[in-house]
């Protein structure tokens, strides 16, 4: 499987926000440089051991998981701006 460019992966996130698979930002918790691998709930792409990533805590109960640059996407999104 191809791994996504930063701007595609920017691309699939903000495409993911406007189409309402991706809540609007509203978290609890943020933890910047977490050490996590698996899906970026942003752009869909893996998270590799070596790319700087986020954990997003959602209301205190969902938690994402977002690339360095899926995160800036995800971070500047509003409801009135998406």
């Amino acid at each position: 499987m191809r791994s996504l460019r930063a701007e595609e992966r920017r691309s699939a996130t903000a495409e993911r926000i406007t189409s309402g698979r991706l809540p609007f930002p509203r978290w609890v918790s943020v933890d910047p440089g977490a050490s996590v691998t698996g899906r970026c709930d942003g752009c869909g792409d893996e998270i590799e051991a070596a790319d700087y990533a986020f954990i997003v805590v959602l209301k205190g109960v969902v938690t994402f998981q977002f690339h360095d640059e899926c995160f800036e996407v995800y971070n500047r999104t509003s409801p009135g701006r998406a």
